[in-house]
């Protein structure tokens, strides 16, 4: 099937984006090329007037002709699947659409009828993308079990949605033993918005009872108002870093005893599984989590960290915890963690099962199917 098939990794982005979404589009498509398939890049923002929302839908079609040729079309987000709000009619191939958390969480914000939205609010017209995605796309594919069941609610048929989780390169993210460094240390890497659960990192940290403990956190833009609210606060004790290139953020990580995903109850942390989280586990570190989302289950089955509840409060306590543990459980927390990347999260495991469904989604590519009747 793969040497015959065509398909096409559509992104709404550039290619030069370094965003999560890149990352998991590109990780997808080496996967299938690895295993024979023959694909095809076009990157929105890479060919104006393609590059803003309000201009996708009506130019688009002018790629019409190309796009038809493919057998299977995979868009990297809802807004990807703008292309085809208008042409879908006329294409042969199937079109899978990734459905990540932010949009779920656009949707679910905006019940605008009944809370009062406003049809011109950047809500709304996410939320409508949301929505005419699923009435065109054949495919969904999501990160969590969550995001799949928010889906079927929304009209998604059961038969054509499935779990694709987020990967780590187990040879990049090499197992490493825990720092000897006397001074304990907790890492945190990623963004600083509200659904990672900063304002909560923020207040717990002045909450821990030891402190003596260093903070490392990375991933501030370089204007990002929170690295200054941090410094200010915490002074030494917390050091702050912009983002980074991937060697020497993996090296950074190494260098703390404890990863965090310290994420709040927001739909969106729940839709949405962390690509950090399965990288802070191939690293073999104890993982400290909110129980919000799926990762609190893989903690606790494979018993590779902590587990608090959503507060700054029960956070600053989870730390602390941390910071007492003794270094032998520590380890066997890593070593744990380290086990759980590889038989849960493996690039090569993840791309068996997603090839499989492709080859899957191929063979039944006549009669075709909607996802919403």
């Amino acid at each position: 099937m793969a040497l015959q098939s065509r398909i096409l990794i559509l992104s709404a982005q550039s290619s030069r984006s370094t965003s999560a979404y890149t990352y998991r589009l590109l990780s997808l498509a080496r996967l299938l090329e690895d295993r024979g398939y023959n694909c095809d890049y076009f990157f929105m923002e890479d060919h104006p007037p393609l590059d803003t929302e309000t201009t996708r839908s009506v130019f688009m079609p002018l790629w019409l002709r190309k796009m038809r040729s493919y057998d299977l079309i995979y868009c990297g987000a809802a807004e990807a699947a703008q292309a085809f709000f208008f042409s879908k009619p006329f294409m042969p191939g199937i079109v899978m659409i990734d459905m990540h958390g932010d949009i779920v969480s656009q949707s679910a914000q905006t019940k605008f009828l009944m809370t009062g939205g406003k049809k011109n609010s950047p809500s709304f017209r996410v939320w409508l993308i949301y929505k005419m995605a699923m009435m065109i796309s054949d495919y969904c594919i999501t990160q969590s079990t969550y995001q799949m069941e928010d889906l079927i609610s929304e009209g998604v048929a059961a038969g054509n949605v499935s779990v694709v989780r987020n990967g780590v390169d187990l040879e990049l993210f090499e197992f490493t033993d825990l720092p000897k460094d006397p001074e304990f240390s907790i890492g945190y890497v990623g963004t600083f918005h509200t659904w990672q659960g900063t304002e909560y990192l923020f207040e717990a940290i002045g909450l821990m009872k030891n402190r003596q403990a260093r903070i490392l956190l990375i991933g501030f833009d370089e204007e990002d108002g929170w690295k200054k609210e941090f410094a200010t606060a915490y002074g030494d004790r917390v050091e702050t870093l912009n983002k980074m290139d991937r060697p020497k953020l993996i090296e950074k990580m190494k260098s703390v005893h404890t990863l965090m995903s310290p994420r709040p109850p927001h739909i969106a942390s729940r839709a949405a599984f962390p690509t950090k989280f399965a990288e802070y586990a191939s690293l073999g570190r104890p993982i400290l989590v909110t129980d919000v989302d799926e990762t609190a289950e893989y903690v606790q089955k494979y018993e590779c960290g902590f587990v608090c509840k959503p507060t700054s409060t029960d956070l600053a306590h989870a730390m602390d915890l941390a910071v007492e543990t003794p270094r032998d459980r520590l380890v066997k927390m890593g070593r744990n963690a380290r086990k759980m990347a590889e038989t849960n999260f493996s690039w090569p495991i993840i791309g068996d099962d997603y090839a499989g469904l492709v080859d899957r989604l191929l063979a039944r590519r006549s009669p075709k199917k909607r996802v919403v009747p």
